[in-house]
């Protein structure tokens, strides 16, 4: 199984509206598919705009592929950050081509 970390500028996109909220710095994970497991995604980003509902979102990186996630904030980093704001966010489906 190889782990693959990746990072760059993307968008992220309200699922039900399909309209970019917020402009993102991401650090991202993925881990290979095996026989036993299938391919896994997921990590954090900073934004200078709030996010005000943790919930279902599509974060699309730098290289064009998009998937849909769950997005929750990240309380630890948010205290004394000034105008950046912190979240994890976990990939619920396929990161695919545009």
């Amino acid at each position: 199984m190889g782990i693959h970390y990746g990072n760059g500028f993307g968008l992220v996109y309200d699922k039900e509206l399909d309209k970019p909220i917020a402009k993102v710095n991401y650090s991202l994970i993925e881990t290979d598919a095996t026989k036993y497991t299938r391919k896994r995604w997921w990590g954090e980003f900073s934004t200078a705009k709030v996010i005000k509902r943790t919930g279902k979102y599509v974060i699309e990186m730098e290289d064009g592929r998009k998937g849909d996630c769950v997005v929750y904030t990240n309380s630890e980093a948010q205290q004394g950050q000034g105008s950046q704001y912190f979240y994890h966010f976990n990939g619920r489906s396929a990161l695919r081509r545009k």
